[in-house]
């Protein structure tokens, strides 16, 4: 498991997303989110990147910088949860076009 980061995301460089609540058996999918950083709030997440091995759990108050191309899928690890995408000044162009295409949640499979 990759380290995470803990603390807070500096807002003057971050432009950051409405948190998104995940209840048991829901899904968050990130579309070419590689530089977003996934902050859990409350709760703790499960996250999978495509072509990545690990698995990265996050407890609140922790975070973690999406760091491959491709899918990223962030899951309730036990019981309800919250998440917010923040994402770097230089990434929001592909910040916006991400957020206006994305299937915020779904029900796990």
């Amino acid at each position: 498991m990759r380290p995470v980061h803990a603390g807070k995301i500096n807002m003057t460089r971050h432009f950051v997303d409405s948190a998104v609540r995940l209840n048991t058996g829901e899904l968050f999918s990130i579309n070419d989110g590689e530089g977003f950083t996934m902050e859990c709030l409350e709760g703790a997440v499960w996250i999978t990147q495509s072509n990545d091995p690990r698995d990265i759990v996050l407890n609140a108050g922790q975070s973690f910088v999406l760091d491959k191309p491709g899918l990223a899928l962030v899951c309730a690890a036990a019981g309800p949860a919250m998440v917010v995408v923040a994402v770097s000044l230089q990434l929001l162009p592909r910040a916006r076009s991400w957020l206006r295409n994305s299937a915020r949640t779904r029900l796990a499979a």
